[in-house]
């Protein structure tokens, strides 16, 4: 039996997503929480490093918002992430928080988010009140080529039940095309492109036509032609298909196990705390060092800082060696921490990484 979001039961819909290092998940959830009828929403970062900085970029969008810190879901969170449930619904009962109808999980960038599901699915608490809606992966249409070596990527991908190309309008339509097309010979699950998600008349209502597979990667093929602007593309029931390739495809047997398979690549995470506020030109020229140095070895950078003489807070992305615009997050507190993180592959332990030291001296 297919299961859909907002079933007539009072069950707390949730719904995960995930994507590879530096996709643009948190930017969906944020423009996704900006949609009329997700007031009553808790956020629950699983991130990975020593110090939270996703917390900080969610706590000037939504309050609701809880970190998991020390991995990932699918190697260390499964019990942290059903004791916060358990402590999410027994508070909200006893209202000492507010009451909420839905629950997203934005899984880390390395996460298998198969281990939510199967905690859902194995934890007799959970499963009497809350069920799983689904995961939306975020594909970076840009990146693709470069991510999609790594085997976090192709099986973030496989336990999709929806696919959100972010990034389209930085290549060109026939690249964005080609990277929906290769993405549908990994999962049967629909396709489309941020913008055009947004632009349904109720993007809530697409959340609520989420269909589970009942075998997350299954291997079937779902080739995509002509506009990606154009009809969502799947051969799932319920959600629109394009007549051109209404394919017949054998049912899928059922699934074994639900349980995760824990492996990741060898990447590297490095983690680099500051402990005072940094001067903005010697920040700047240490960065380009930095990337300069380490090349095509980092695969992805997130800071959270403090500058001197200054009382913001910034947030700071890198991808693939690619600097983002920093962004203002809100006047700083002595209490945040402030760090940088980086995600290095090919990076040697004899390998010359960087310090904190590095950034407050040329």
């Amino acid at each position: 039996m297919t299961t859909t979001a907002f079933d007539s039961d009072n069950r707390v819909a949730i719904t995960a997503v995930t994507g590879f290092l530096g996709s643009g998940k948190t930017r969906y959830i944020n423009q996704l929480l900006q949609q009329p009828g997700m007031a009553n929403t808790v956020v629950i970062v699983n991130e990975i490093g020593q110090l939270g900085i996703d917390q900080a970029n969610w706590s000037f969008v939504q309050p609701s918002t809880i970190l998991l810190e020390g991995g990932c879901l699918c190697c260390q969170m499964q019990g942290s992430m059903s004791a916060t449930l358990q402590r999410l619904f027994t508070d909200a009962l006893a209202r000492t928080i507010p009451r909420f109808n839905r629950i997203i999980v934005e899984t880390s960038g390395l996460a298998d988010p198969s281990a939510l599901r199967f905690t859902l699915h194995s934890d007799f608490f959970l499963k009497e009140r809350f069920f799983y809606n689904g995961c939306i992966c975020i594909v970076d249409a840009v990146n693709a080529d470069k991510q999609g070596a790594y085997v976090e990527w192709s099986r973030q991908l496989v336990q999709a039940d929806l696919v959100l190309l972010s990034r389209t309008d930085g290549v060109a339509a026939d690249q964005a095309l080609g990277v929906a097309q290769h993405v549908s010979t990994l999962t049967d699950a629909p396709a489309m492109s941020i913008p055009q998600f947004f632009a349904n008349d109720n993007p809530l209502a697409m959340l609520s036509k989420l269909q589970l597979s009942p075998r997350p990667g299954a291997g079937f093929s779902n080739f995509l032609t002509g506009s990606l602007a154009g009809a969502i593309h799947t051969n799932r029931q319920g959600l629109a298909q394009d007549p051109a390739h209404n394919r017949t495809h054998p049912q899928p047997e059922p699934q074994s196990s639900l349980r995760p398979v824990q492996m990741h690549s060898a990447i590297r995470i490095v983690t680099i705390e500051f402990t005072e506020p940094l001067r903005r030109s010697v920040f700047n020229q240490a960065l380009e060092a930095m990337l300069a140095n380490l090349g095509a070895t980092l695969i992805r950078a997130k800071a959270l800082l403090r500058f001197i003489d200054d009382p913001g807070l910034y947030l700071f992305n890198i991808v693939h060696a690619q600097r983002y615009p920093a962004q203002r997050l809100r006047a700083a507190q002595e209490q945040d921490p402030t760090a940088m993180v980086l995600f290095l592959d090919g990076a040697t332990p004899q390998a010359r990484l960087p310090r904190a030291e590095d950034f407050y001296r040329l």
